[in-house]
């Protein structure tokens, strides 16, 4: 069973969960819970709960085990892979450009996404392998204080590197038309499926496979945003 909260505040949630956390003994479920306080008990931007937030919800996190490191490696490592790409795009070589594009596409997504996140005030505690990607664990105390409106501007941005980038591609390939056509499928494509998955989740799919869809794609957590700025409006 879950806990109860009626007369429980989201500091004594928070505390229980870390506890259960350290002992083992975490039920699913309880972080849920303690999301849905908060916003009963209008504590979203309460800047006592930030560290404690982003404390337990890396614990939280890192029982999955990713491989970790800190996410200034992790930016660093980025932008180098950016300036790369750059620079390959620009040389004489079709194969060096088309790496250049592929590697592009890689990076773009994620470096627009914590630059915006930085931007708004979104701090994050490391950066890890999630199967053969790497991602940024939000500091999610930050996040969480986020206002609706720079939620939705970060998941938005969050959702615009992948077809830009094959966009760029398609015009800087354009001696090449094959090629060039690709890229321009590729972003095409992209959006699609971005697009899909936002009206998923709209749609009430939660799961794809054994994966939830939030997980899987930032267009989907926009939808869940965009969800809650709804939900809050009519309430």
């Amino acid at each position: 069973m879950g806990i109860s909260t009626s007369t429980i505040s989201a500091q004594e949630l928070i505390a229980h969960i870390e506890r259960t956390l350290d002992l083992g003994t975490y039920r699913v479920g309880d972080w849920q819970t303690l999301l849905r306080t908060l916003k009963e008990q209008g504590e979203e931007a309460d800047p006592i709960s930030t560290p404690h937030l982003t404390r337990v919800s890396d614990k939280l996190h890192r029982r999955n085990g990713f491989p970790a490191a800190a996410a200034w490696v992790g930016m660093v490592g980025e932008y180098l892979l950016l300036g790369s790409s750059l620079l390959a795009m620009n040389a004489e070589s079709i194969l060096l450009r088309l790496a250049g594009v592929i590697v592009l596409a890689s990076c773009l997504q994620p470096l627009i996404k914590i630059t915006t996140g930085l931007a708004l005030g979104v701090r994050y505690s490391y950066v890890y392998l999630w199967y053969v990607e790497p991602r940024f664990k939000m500091q999610f105390g930050t996040y969480h204080r986020l206002s609706p409106a720079k939620k939705l501007a970060l998941q938005l941005m969050g959702s615009i590197g992948t077809p830009t980038a094959l966009l760029i591609g398609w015009g800087m390939l354009q001696d090449e038309p094959l090629l060039s056509m690709l890229c321009l499928a590729g972003a095409l494509i992209a959006v699609m499926m971005q697009v899909g998955a936002f009206f998923a989740v709209g749609a009430g799919v939660r799961k794809v496979g054994p994966f939830l869809l939030t997980n899987l794609t930032t267009p989907a957590m926009l939808a869940k945003e965009w969800h809650e700025v709804g939900k809050s409006t009519r309430e």
